[in-house]
């Protein structure tokens, strides 16, 4: 492992400028996903735990989770 760099600027309430050794993205936060400029999305789970992924990916298991949620609070 080497060294890297990153760099987070906040652009505004729910989005931020990276600035990294491969370069420059853009990432908000919408609800429990948050998606940047290079394809890349991630899911809150819980405190301290995400799930991170493709578009499809990410959403499909996002889904999946509101799903189970929903479903025991309905019980």
């Amino acid at each position: 492992m080497g060294f890297s760099y990153r760099k987070r600027i906040r652009t505004g309430r729910r989005s931020w400028l990276n600035i990294s050794k491969r370069g420059v993205s853009g990432s908000g936060r919408f609800g429990p996903f948050t998606a940047n400029s290079r394809g890349r999305t991630s899911l809150r789970l819980g405190k301290g735990l995400s799930y991170r992924g493709g578009c499809a990916t990410v959403l499909v298991v996002g889904v999946g989770v509101v799903t189970a949620v929903a479903r025991l609070l309905i019980r």
